[in-house]
């Protein structure tokens, strides 16, 4: 693993809970069932442009409970400026969306001096990129040396096709065996439309940070579903 990870030990995993699908007239709240020793916030940063989606902007990680690690994901026509302010307003980690950006390497590159601030030390941004369903994994070679994470969508934010379970974990596969063969070791995380089914069979694939929103939110009861998604996710 890069020694610029600082934020999941390869041992460990965690959900990162898309707070768009929180109750935001009461925030604190909505995310209380939370805790920051097993759960990072995950913000998706969408512009309805380069997505259809429009959501909150960086601005919005000012707003979220103090003592967590915070995860955006930028969708955007402008990716560079918008992870750049995220920086600013207090994102730890930072995905960038690799379909969005003209260069992906010069971009990570770019964000390679950025320091971000937790429980009061100084520490590098963690940097990651994220590959749409249809892109070829291949395109990782070049960028592994200049990302702490991968992020692997289960569905096109642009079109909302959404791949098979089986295919999904097959690609994960594939993935697998590309970092074993280049001897790279970034956190592998998953995201889109999540169901338990497939964070269960991800996670027994070595992922380690799945990203969940509207699942943990529904039935107005997070409590009950936190405490599911737990269970297989730490047990």
């Amino acid at each position: 693993m890069s020694d610029r990870n600082w934020v999941l030990p390869k041992s460990k995993r965690c959900l990162s809970v898309g707070v768009t699908a929180a109750d935001w007239r009461d925030l604190t709240a909505s995310l209380s069932p939370l805790g920051p020793d097993t759960e990072w916030l995950h913000l998706d940063v969408m512009d309805g442009q380069f997505v259809p989606k429009l959501t909150l902007g960086p601005w919005s990680v000012s707003a979220l409970p103090e003592g967590f690690i915070i995860d955006a994901h930028v969708m955007t026509q402008s990716p560079i400026q918008h992870a750049e302010e995220l920086v600013k307003q207090g994102a730890h980690v930072v995905t960038l969306q690799y379909e969005g950006l003209r260069n992906a390497a010069e971009a990570l590159i770019a964000l390679e001096p950025a320091k971000v601030s937790y429980q009061g030390e100084q520490f590098p941004l963690i940097r990651g990129i994220s590959l749409c369903p249809d892109t070829c994994l291949g395109v990782l070679s070049d960028l592994l040396p200049h990302v702490e994470m991968i992020q692997l969508l289960t569905l096109d934010p642009r079109s909302g096709v959404k791949l098979e379970n089986d295919a999904f974990i097959e690609r994960l596969h594939e993935l697998n065996a590309l970092l074993e063969e280049t001897g790279f070791d970034p956190l592998v995380s998953i995201d889109g439309s999540m169901s338990l089914e497939l964070a269960r069979a991800s996670v027994a694939e070595g992922v380690q940070v799945v990203v969940s929103g509207s699942a943990l939110f529904s039935g107005n009861s997070l409590n009950d579903n936190l405490l599911l998604w737990r269970n297989y996710m730490y047990c």
